[in-house]
């Protein structure tokens, strides 16, 4: 059987990004594939430049989501449902494939019998933050295999679509929908594979306020996900030890690796700075429910700062 590759784009004002990454996806050696955007109301150009390759190609699509409806998972559900692939991809739109066989690597690891789910590798990006940079090289390292526990991304994540079809993405959790559905594909016998040769750059750049605001929604979307683990409540129940611990970890490592790092804002102030983001987003995920329409305020369209 010949694949048909979807990748489904989410975008608010991504249009430098897309200006980058449009262009390496139409040059993947594999080209059996169609990107379709959902955008939730950009208004920096992005919608001008996606139109101009609208004109060009069609395989490219655009669909949109009221900003009053908007969550990751919801957007992602739009997607799937235009998608015409058997193999749906969830990229990111400042998420940029390092190499023109990104797409056949994701292709490929689906031969492996029983994989429903393949996450690639996040390598930062030059103009990540330092202390980002020390996150994602702990998420993405080793060789190509099959995961025993639940983990991907849906910076850089592919799904079978029948995987999709028998679980689709939490339009109610405030991030992590792709935990959430790998938790359940995993339930249905489904592998998880992650792919280290299906590498992206992924452009971090957040300022400090977003960074808690990130690490809030999905402390409070883990929680959900797994309010019925009695391990789960426990670090509940210990919230400020656990984040007070990862604080000083965190800083202790980003300081270590900060002498030879290249990327910017490897200082002590912005290491205290990020990890105390981190950590009390993190508290406050886990403490604290929030409105629906307080959520879609904070959590999806913060204020900028």
């Amino acid at each position: 059987m010949t694949n048909k590759v979807s990748i489904v784009i989410r975008c608010l004002n991504e249009n430098e990004n897309l200006k980058i990454l449009i262009p390496l996806l139409l040059s993947q050696t594999e080209k059996n594939f169609e990107i379709i955007f959902v955008d939730s109301g950009s208004n920096d150009g992005t919608l001008d430049t996606i139109s101009s390759y609208l004109s060009q190609y069609d395989n490219i699509s655009l669909f949109h989501i009221n900003k009053n409806e908007f969550t990751f998972g919801k957007s992602l559900n739009i997607g799937f449902e235009k998608s015409n692939g058997n193999i749906v991809i969830s990229l990111s739109a400042h998420c940029f494939p390092t190499n023109d066989r990104w797409l056949e690597k994701i292709i490929e690891a689906f031969s492996i019998k029983n994989v429903g789910i393949v996450y690639g590798c996040q390598s930062p990006h030059i103009k990540t933050m330092h202390s980002e940079a020390s996150v994602q090289k702990a998420w993405f390292s080793g060789h190509s295999k099959i995961i025993s526990e639940v983990f991907l991304n849906n910076g850089n994540a592919a799904y079978r679509k029948e995987v999709w079809l028998e679980n689709k993405f939490d339009e109610k959790l405030t991030g992590l929908e792709d935990i959430d559905l790998g938790k359940k594909a995993k339930a249905n016998n489904w592998e998880i594979f992650y792919c280290a040769e299906a590498n992206v750059e992924h452009l971090h750049r957040e300022s400090f306020k977003t960074i808690q605001n990130r690490y809030r929604r999905e402390a409070e979307a883990m929680k959900n996900i797994n309010k019925d683990l009695k391990s789960d409540v426990h670090i509940i129940k210990n919230t400020f030890f656990h984040c007070f611990k990862g604080f000083l970890r965190g800083v202790r490592y980003d300081v270590k690796t900060s002498k030879d790092s290249l990327q910017p804002n490897s200082d002590i102030i912005s290491i205290l700075k990020y990890r105390f983001s981190q950590y009390v987003g993190t508290y406050k995920g886990y403490k604290n429910d929030m409105s629906k329409n307080k959520m879609t305020d904070l959590y999806f369209y913060p204020p900028k700062v």
